[in-house]
């Protein structure tokens, strides 16, 4: 059978201005209706993520308290601090009681996560075969980082020093703003901040 040139050059048109106007507006709606999904995967994920870091970091902190035993309170060593913080932001506070939480980092009170689940900067003796106490770190694999929103994490240790003060570790949450108090009995979740119990009743011996 002929083909006639009319025919086939109709058969290479590409899409009608009416097409094109149509599959754009499709995909502008679609992309409206699926935007605000894929914002809330993103910010469950980020919920998720700060959730599991503030367990993690807690559960190390009591392996480590329990470890070093009274070595806690030479130079350097957790019970010296007021606030342990890691990477990032130093969060906004909300209230005065909140006030601790934004110490700013190298400011007296305030030491580093890393140095002391990592790196051993407070030098701790390590733990000998027959001893019940030393240090048996890295309690982390990786230095600890800030949450998902650019804030650090903060561990209150200061309440470690009060049989009725919790001790957590805190993030900001979302806002980036901590409106839980820096000493509490009970566990202090106010606002959007996160947090998991290191302790909640003070040093043990």
């Amino acid at each position: 059978m002929r083909i006639s040139a009319f025919s086939s050059w109709r058969a290479c048109w590409g899409f009608t201005a009416t097409e094109v106007t149509t599959v754009l507006t499709a995909i502008t709606i679609l992309s409206g209706v699926a935007a605000p999904a894929v914002n809330n995967y993103v910010e469950d994920a980020k919920l998720i993520r700060a959730r599991s870091d503030v367990r993690t970091i807690s559960v190390s902190l009591i392996r480590l308290f329990s470890d070093v035993g009274v070595q806690r309170a030479r130079e350097s060593g957790w019970a010296s601090y007021d606030l342990l913080v890691g990477a990032g932001l130093a969060p906004l506070t909300e209230t005065p009681a909140a006030r601790r939480w934004g110490m700013s980092g190298g400011a007296a009170g305030v030491g580093t996560l890393d140095d002391q689940l990592i790196t051993n900067g407070a030098k701790y003796s390590p733990r000998e075969p027959r001893s019940q106490f030393g240090w048996r770190g890295a309690y982390l694999q990786d230095p600890v980082t800030a949450d998902p929103w650019g804030q650090r994490y903060a561990v209150n240790v200061a309440a470690m020093k009060s049989h009725a003060l919790d001790t957590v570790t805190l993030s900001a949450g979302p806002d980036g703003i901590v409106q839980s108090p820096f000493e509490r009995d009970g566990l202090p979740t106010i606002g959007d901040d996160i947090v998991s119990v290191v302790s909640s009743s003070g040093i043990g011996r």
